[in-house]
Parts: C-alpha cells; structure tokens; sequence
C-alpha cells in the first residue's frame, strides 16, 4: 500500500520548470544595472561638489584679486587727484583765493585723514584767508578805463587823419605797462565785478544789487580794469580800405589770437608788412604780468572788456553775415570769446554803433539795441554789462532809454563822469563809474591818478597835444 501510495503521489513530471529570459535578468542583471547606475550618479555628485568647490575658491581667489586691484586702482586715483588739487590749490593760494583753494581741498573725493598733506595745506590756507582784510564797499574800487593801445607810435601818432585823436585819447603800451607795474608796486590789487557786487532778494520778491563782501591781503587796495571798443576797428588797421589789415594801418593790433600754447596774444600788421603776434594790446600784456605776479590778482579776476559790434568784435569781422568768409570770422570771434571768459575777463556792450544814447533819440537807441542782439548776442552770449560809449551817461537812471536798456538785460552800468566815485546799488541794477586814462589826461591831469600811479613817470612818449 505505501509503495502504490507513493506511486500516486510521485510528480507526473519530475524536472523543474525552466526560468524565462525576464526573470533571469531581474535576477542576474537588473541589480548590477542598479547599482551602476546609483554608483554613476553618487560619482557625478561627488565630482559636481569637488567641480564647484574648486570653481567657488577659483571665484572667491579671483575676487579677491579683483578687489585687490580695485582698491590699488582707487589708491592711485586718490593719489593723482590729491596731487592734482595740491597743484590747483597752490595757484589759487597765490593769488589770495584761500576760499576756492579750501573749497578744492574739501572736495576731493577720498578720505582727507589719509592725506596729511591735504588736511595741512588746508590748515594753513584757512589761517591765511583769517588774516585777510573784508572789503564790502564798492565805491572804495577805482575802475581804470583804457581804450586800444598804440603798439607803433611811430605810425599811430603821425597819421595823416586821426594822429591828434591817438594822442589825446590812446595810451601806448609801454606806458601801460608801466602803470601796470607801479599799480603793483602801491600795493594795488585786481578784484571783478563778481568779487564786489552780489544780488539778493527783497521783502517784495524783487532782486535786487547789493554789496558782496570780498578778503584781500592786509595792505592791498581793490583795483578794476576796464578796456573799451575792443574791436580793432578798421579805420585803425586797414591803410587801403580793402577790409584787411596791413602795414598802412595806425601801429594798433588788428585782433586778438589764441596761440599754440593757448596763451591769448595780439596780431598785428607791422610797417613791413609782416603779420606779428605777442603783446600788442591790453589783454596779452595783463595776462603776461599776472604771470609773473600772481598776487596781483584775486582769483581769476581781469578786466571788462566792452565791444561795439559795427565791425564785428576782437577783431573778427562778423558784422556780415553775408562775406563769403563768415563762417571763419565767426569760429574764430567765438574762439577768442571762449578764451577770454575762461581766463576770467567779463565781456561788456559799448552799444553796436559806439553811439551816444544819452543825446540820442529813443528810437535810435532802440534800433542800435536790437543790432546788438540780433548780431552780436548769438556770438557772445547773454551780456548784462552796460559800458557808455562816446564819453556819455544818463543824467538819470530813468526814463524810456533807461528801461529799454534794462528790457535788453543789462544791470551792471558802466559810467563815465570823470572823478565821479558814487555808485549806485541797493536796488534794481547797479552802476560803477570809470575813470579814463588816456594820452591827453597823462599830459594835463596826471593829478587825476596821484593815489594810483606818477602819471609823468608813467608817460613813454612826448606827444604835442595842443
């Protein structure tokens, strides 16, 4: 019985089934693809971390090294305009600008405790500038008025036409550069318009002129400088009536010129022919003096120098806007115009035909205003200086052709009455008189000028003024 039990329950078919390809895989295989595959990734985790380890210290090495050289760039920078300042401020300090020379110092764009130089220069400009004496008086201020100089007295003082007028009212230029210098040796000094006349406003809202208060060494006195019909105009500089200057001309500069040094200079014509260039009028002889005496003027004052514009201005003829040169004449008037204001002379209207307005009709004074802006303003800009020509002024700062002046936006007047030292200020414009040095004044009046210069001494040349 057992052995036909175990026959019944004895499997029909012995063997074992036989895996498939699937099973076998899952099996054999798919666990090594697995742990490739996490074994592949955990490597590429493991090398990006390294990879942006060493990027980060790569980026942080050159970082640092990029604010290194940052920081050494900022250092020279500092370096050169610390430099750059001292300089700057050292030539304002000479001419007794204490005020722009601390304001430069107080600029600089670094740390001034890391300067000692800078916090000691500006010590010691702060000291000079409380040394100085405040001046806020403008009728304290002689204004010495110039017409052109004679460069060639030999020609000027012989013309067959105008030699008796180049006496009587033109001075040479030796003989003002000898005022020059015996104005510096009595302790007399350079101040602007800028420097004694301020504006403010009133309890009406009205602006109005009033006293500025400036500093000067102790011992100096204000001086202004006024030069008018700074025109080289063409009856002075043209012998053939041709429009060009040449030998036949008066012996006076024919316009003024910017150098290659960039040194403003005259031109002229000489006997010869020859065009020259150097000192030959008032503006390149001031600017030679200052250069050699920087304590002569305060800050970057000059002069006023007062235009017509008949015959165009400095010497450039623009009154034509039809020549077939205009253009030229015009690049070079605003050149030279550029070049005056950045040196710091003050650019005044002595009206566009040299007229007397005060004997003039309101009409004429009106027309000559309205050639003065239609071609003289496009070249020089808005001018608010007012210098009278033809020895005239307003008896009174009234009346139609006053408010016609002062509807063209002129509000610094000029006068003339000689030996005239009130001025007006305090209200709506402001008027200085001017004091004229010519040959005929040298000659008969040189008591006129005894607190400023010997005017005998000052003389270079024996004129025969009847």
């Amino acid at each position: 019985m057992d052995e036909q039990y175990e026959q019944e329950n004895r499997p029909v078919n012995p063997r074992r089934k036989k895996r498939s390809k699937m099973q076998e895989f899952k099996e054999r295989y798919l666990p090594l693809i697995i742990t490739g595959v996490a074994f592949f990734f955990v490597l590429i985790f493991i090398g990006g971390s390294i990879s942006r380890t060493v990027q980060k210290k790569q980026m942080d090495r050159e970082a640092s090294i990029a604010a290194s050289e940052a920081a050494e760039a900022q250092k020279k920078a500092w370096d050169t305009e610390a430099e750059n300042i001292l300089r700057s401020a050292a030539e304002k300090a000479a001419s007794y600008d204490y005020e722009g020379a601390i304001a430069l110092i107080d600029g600089f764009s670094g740390k001034l405790s890391d300067y000692p130089e800078l916090q000691t220069r500006r010590s010691e400009f702060v000291s000079a500038q409380s040394a100085m004496v405040a001046w806020n008086d403008p009728s304290a201020v002689t204004n010495l008025s110039f017409q052109l100089l004679v460069a060639d007295p030999a020609r000027a003082f012989t013309d067959a036409t105008y030699a008796d007028s180049f006496q009587n009212n033109f001075v040479t230029i030796g003989e003002f550069s000898n005022i020059l210098q015996q104005l510096y040796d009595n302790n007399y000094m350079l101040v602007s318009l800028d420097d004694i006349v301020t504006t403010s406003t009133d309890a009406a809202g009205q602006t109005v002129y009033v006293a500025k208060t400036f500093y000067l060494p102790s011992g100096k006195k204000p001086l202004m400088l006024t030069q008018t019909n700074v025109n080289y105009n063409l009856y002075m500089v043209d012998g053939d009536g041709d429009g060009i200057a040449d030998k036949d001309g008066s012996g006076f500069a024919s316009r003024l010129v910017v150098d290659g040094s960039g040194n403003i200079k005259a031109e002229m014509v000489d006997s010869t022919g020859t065009t020259v260039v150097g000192n030959y009028d008032l503006v390149p002889i001031l600017e030679e003096f200052i250069s050699t005496h920087t304590d002569f003027a305060l800050g970057d004052a000059r002069a006023v120098l007062a235009v017509t514009g008949y015959n165009g201005v400095f010497g450039y003829r623009t009154q034509d806007a039809t020549a077939a040169n205009y253009k030229t004449e015009l690049d070079g008037a605003i050149n030279i115009v550029n070049a005056l204001r950045a040196k710091g002379y003050i650019i005044a209207c002595y009206t566009y035909d040299n007229m007397d307005y005060d004997s003039a009709d309101i009409s004429d004074v009106k027309a000559d205003l309205q050639k003065w802006k239609d071609q003289v303003e496009p070249i020089l800009g808005s001018v608010d200086v007012f210098a009278f020509a033809k020895e005239s002024e307003f008896g009174s700062y009234s009346g139609e052709k006053f408010e016609a002046l002062m509807s063209a936006g002129f509000r610094y007047y000029l006068g003339f009455n000689f030996q005239d030292t009130a001025i007006t200020i305090g209200g709506s414009y402001f008027r200085m008189p001017r004091t004229l040095v010519d040959g005929y004044n040298l000659v008969y009046n040189g008591s006129y000028f005894s607190d400023l210069f010997d005017a005998e001494s000052a003389q270079g040349y024996a004129r025969d003024i009847g």
